[in-house]
């Protein structure tokens, strides 16, 4: 909280350095306005007086305004877009702050005799600190040099009784107001600057605690994985032993092994996602036959399906052109979409899986007789850890990462993977496969030799 609440002259260079990096683009800006918005009065200006009052001192000094307007604002457009030169710049938005304040207090004198009450100064006090961040040392000696040349100048003016004390009030006025407003402005902008830096850090170092708590989890996952395959391995063999076949043995046996099965799905699938996210699985696509891989996938739940006395499904099943993807993770996404329709359909169910090609898209739907998505959960369905209020019908587990991988390995494959609601009841989740570019010509690919080669 100090830090927050640091004062801007108990600052480093450096935070300053970095403050100032950051408002400045902001001067530049400004200043291209106030040069743009002072272009058209100064010519404005110099029309009106060759049209009516036809004074000859005007127009050097009006031509001279013009120009510099044209410069300034071609100078700060350029600056606003060029990387570095911040000691440059800095001078620039100097030069034209002091520049604002002497150009309206020259138009103030230049019209004292005939205007002994005109705002002129008051507004060329407060246009520069309104409008521009400085420093407060910056900005204090620039108004109150314009200030102390103005009373100076007060007093060598030839005018009436009683102009000047008004003047030299007014313009002191003025000048409070002016400071208070650009030390205000100032102040609002270095706290706000601080707690960004403040707020950019704490993400940063929580950023790194959570890569850090990532990677041991990973280490820890991966560490894991080979003991509990072990254990797993040991209670089937158990499971074949006549002893173990007897009650309760064999209950206890079996829910060991449901237990490891999921812990195991649990740590593949956390192994899996850090892949995903880190950029690690790079597709190889190759032109693939859609109907051989599904019915692959059929094969490979045909035992979670039938545990649950559940069909697979697949309509349109006939031969076709090979469709470029890498079979390997488009199998992936298939089986994963097939494991949570069989998990969330009712015990008996069909789930059915169509596919299509519409020219340069291939469709594979995945239907189920689920009880459906809600639909303030549809927004959320495909993100990390997210689970919806439904429940697997015969109690499987469901660690709430599976429909995440699924959509990063449909965007791998250059796809993308939706839900909507089944006509009949429950959902459809689709899978709408883009042909690719990266796809090798000629020959197809064959799940079963590229298993074997797995």
């Amino acid at each position: 909280m100090k830090a927050i609440r640091q004062g801007w002259g108990e600052a480093s260079p450096e935070s300053r350095r970095q403050f100032l990096e950051e408002i400045t683009p902001g001067n530049l800006t400004r200043m291209a306005w106030v040069a743009g918005i002072y272009l058209p009065i100064s010519v404005g200006g110099l029309v009106y007086n060759a049209l009516f009052t036809h004074l000859p001192d005007l127009v050097p000094w009006a031509l001279f305004d013009i120009g510099l307007a044209i410069v300034s604002l071609a100078l700060a457009l350029v600056l606003r877009k060029t990387a570095g030169f911040l000691p440059a710049k800095l001078w620039v938005i100097r030069t034209y702050y002091a520049y604002c304040l002497i150009s309206m207090t020259g138009y103030y004198f230049s019209t004292l005799v005939s205007y002994p009450n005109n705002p002129v100064y008051v507004l060329g006090l407060l246009l520069p600190a309104l409008v521009f961040r400085l420093p407060p040392r910056e900005f204090l000696i620039l108004l109150g040099g314009t200030h102390v040349v103005y009373l100076a100048e007060l007093l060598l003016t030839n005018n009436s009784e009683g102009v000047r004390p008004a003047a030299a009030f007014l313009g002191t006025d003025s000048l409070v107001l002016a400071i208070i407003a650009a030390w205000t402005l100032f102040s609002k902008d270095w706290q706000s600057f601080l707690r960004s830096r403040a707020l950019r850090k704490a993400n940063e170092s929580l950023l790194k605690a959570t890569e850090d708590l990532n990677e041991v989890m990973l280490l820890a996952a991966h560490d894991i994985k080979g003991p509990l395959l072990n254990i797993r391995s040991l209670f089937r063999i158990l499971g074949t032993k006549p002893e173990w076949r007897a009650e309760p043995y064999r209950e206890v046996v079996a829910e060991c092994d449901k237990a490891l099965t999921n812990l195991v799905e649990l740590v593949g699938d956390m192994l899996e996602t850090h892949e995903l996210e880190q950029g690690a699985k790079v597709p190889v696509f190759r032109p693939t036959r859609i109907s051989e891989l599904l019915l692959t996938a059929r094969d490979n739940l045909a035992a979670s399906a039938a545990a649950k006395g559940s069909d697979i499904v697949i309509d349109n099943p006939a031969e076709e052109e090979p469709w470029p993807t890498d079979p390997t993770l488009c199998l992936r996404v298939v089986e994963n979409l097939l494991s949570n329709a069989i998990k969330y359909s009712p015990p008996g169910s069909t789930v059915r899986i169509e596919w299509r090609r519409e020219a340069d898209v291939c469709c594979i739907d995945v239907r189920d007789s689920g009880p459906g998505i809600p639909g303030e959960e549809e927004p959320y369905l495909f993100q990390k850890f997210q689970r919806t209020g439904n429940q697997p019908t015969a109690g499987e587990s469901s660690n709430g990462l599976g429909l995440f991988i699924v959509a990063r390995l449909a965007k791998l494959l250059n796809g993308e993977v939706s839900c909507f609601p089944n006509a009949g009841g429950g959902s459809v989740f689709r899978l709408e496969l883009r042909a690719s570019r990266d796809a090798e010509g000629g020959g197809f690919s064959s799940l079963k030799d590229h298993d074997a080669g797995q």
